[in-house]
């Protein structure tokens, strides 16, 4: 019997870690992965695998990224409190020039165009771009124009992109890996705070965090966060994945320094506990309601936009 999957990784910073472990440890158990959407980390995770890179590929390179070099501002950046100067210089060794027509495996990944608050599902041009969208936190890193759009991540309106991967795997059971917590544990939230290892002088960090105005941006992202999570509950509602996998990080906070490793052998333990539960996606039942189910055509899909786009004069202002 054919085991193929598809994937739907969530974001959740460096908890994004996890993913790897997940995608190790459903290999070894025999699935092979047909299609990936990702959002936020898991978009980065996700377009490693899918160009080609091997798992133990992906896990050296993660283990070998200096986590205090990734917050660089970069000139050109649009206004943010943090830069990625580092993770686009890792990004671009990894990828180059290379476009979503390079990948192995069909792959897509999420954001929100700013300007008009649609979902935009980018499925096209240099993954690099794509990339640098999905991740671009709202305020905390630079956003990213893409053609018309002005992309922030897609975690904003769809924080596990279990719709998005439906739509390029349309009669695979899809997995669900989802960062956020579980209802039961939102009590138990860790609070925002700016990392100790940003470029900033560890000394103006807390100065910023004991004023009035700090106070009040930790509880405003507590806050997002919370919206986040009720985002995810209800996305993964509505979209009705195969199976969700919930590895235990709920924890972590999104800027906390993780040790790899451990965030990897996370992802690794939630599959071997839910192996059993996992090989259900293949019933009888669960199939007639995937072949029930229709795909949801994405409200924006990139490609076709800039097909528009690039043809008309009075839309493009680089024409």
């Amino acid at each position: 019997m054919s085991k193929k999957i598809a994937l739907a990784l969530g974001g959740g910073g460096f908890k994004g870690y996890t993913h790897i472990g997940v995608i190790r440890q459903l290999q070894i158990a025999g699935y092979e992965i047909s299609a990936i959407s990702g959002t936020s980390a898991g978009g980065i995770i996700g377009s490693l695998f899918a160009f080609g890179y091997s798992i133990d590929e992906i896990e050296r390179f993660i283990i070998e990224i200096n986590q205090k070099d990734i917050f660089n501002h970069l000139p050109g950046d649009s206004p943010s409190i943090l830069g990625l100067g580092g993770l686009y210089n890792f990004l671009e060794d990894k990828f180059g020039e290379h476009t979503f027509e390079d990948l192995i495996i069909p792959f897509n990944c999420t954001a929100v165009d700013m300007k008009t608050g649609q979902e935009v599902i980018i499925d096209c041009g240099k993954i690099i771009d794509a990339l640098q969208a999905t991740i671009a936190v709202p305020g905390i890193f630079p956003s990213k124009v893409i053609g018309p759009f002005h992309l922030v991540d897609g975690g904003v309106l769809d924080p596990v992109p279990v719709a998005a991967v439906r739509w390029i795997a349309r009669n695979a059971p899809i997995i669900a890996i989802c960062l956020s917590p579980a209802e039961e544990n939102w009590n138990n939230l860790p609070s925002f705070n700016m990392p100790s290892y940003t470029p900033l002088p560890s000394v103006l960090v807390d100065t910023i965090f004991q004023m009035r105005l700090g106070r009040a941006m930790r509880v405003f992202i507590d806050s997002v966060n919370m919206m986040s999570n009720w985002v995810s509950e209800l996305r993964l509602s509505k979209d009705q994945p195969d199976f969700i996998l919930r590895p235990e990080v709920y924890q972590i906070s999104m800027f906390d320094m993780v040790d790899p490793k451990e965030m990897i052998m996370k992802g690794e333990k939630i599959v071997k506990e839910k192996l059993k539960e996992i090989s259900t996606i293949f019933s009888t039942s669960k199939g007639i309601k995937r072949w029930l189910r229709s795909a949801r055509s994405p409200d924006v899909l990139l490609s076709q936009i800039l097909e528009i786009y690039n043809k008309s004069p009075a839309l493009n202002i680089n024409k």
